[in-house]
């Protein structure tokens, strides 16, 4: 057996009565009790006869329209009602109650909506801030204090040991002044 057949016969010879395509006259043998055509068989092709395919292989009532029916419409019906009470008649009655107080209360709020609120016109400062009743009282310094002279406490000067890139710091008071010691000589160190 070769490579380029691929299993087919090798050896090729007329198998069937009419023109068919190699290797299908298993095929054309099985229909041809159904190839009785009317007409002319010289003037047509067996092609040109069946190519609607074989008359008489599906249904034999050739007269017969195509059916509108699927498998979807003749397997899936849709559900009937069992024809008993599915609910007792007090959930019925409590649900039709229920439905009309709702309707009712949806229907008053918008034939008569509630009375907005006055609008506040103060301002955050004077909503947040001014407070009636407030007293402020300063706490108590802890020492004496010179704002001229000493350095403020800010966030960084708190954090001043997770800051990155910040050179060694000199003194506790002034963290974030030069610290010029590398470039100084050894004798004014």
């Amino acid at each position: 057996m070769s490579i380029l057949n691929q299993g087919r016969n090798e050896i090729r010879f007329n198998n069937a009565g009419g023109k068919c395509l190699l290797e299908n006259w298993v095929e054309e043998r099985q229909v041809q009790p159904y190839d009785t055509v009317k007409g002319d068989k010289e003037s047509e092709s067996s092609a040109q006869m069946f190519r609607d395919g074989h008359p008489g292989i599906l249904t034999l009532d050739f007269d017969s329209g195509v059916s509108r029916d699927t498998t979807i419409r003749s397997s899936y019906k849709p559900p009937k009602h069992p024809g008993v009470r599915s609910e007792g008649k007090k959930e019925e009655l409590m649900r039709q109650m229920f439905l009309e107080q709702t309707i009712n209360e949806v229907f008053n709020t918008e034939i008569n909506p509630p009375e907005p609120e006055p609008t506040d016109f103060k301002s955050v400062t004077a909503k947040d801030f001014n407070i009636e009743g407030f007293k402020h009282v300063p706490p108590q310094p802890t020492k004496p204090h010179d704002y001229k002279k000493e350095q403020p406490v800010t966030f960084w000067s708190e954090h001043k040991d997770k800051i990155h890139g910040v050179s060694s710091v000199k003194t506790g008071d002034t963290p974030f002044r030069k610290n010029d010691a590398f470039s100084q000589p050894i004798d004014e160190y």
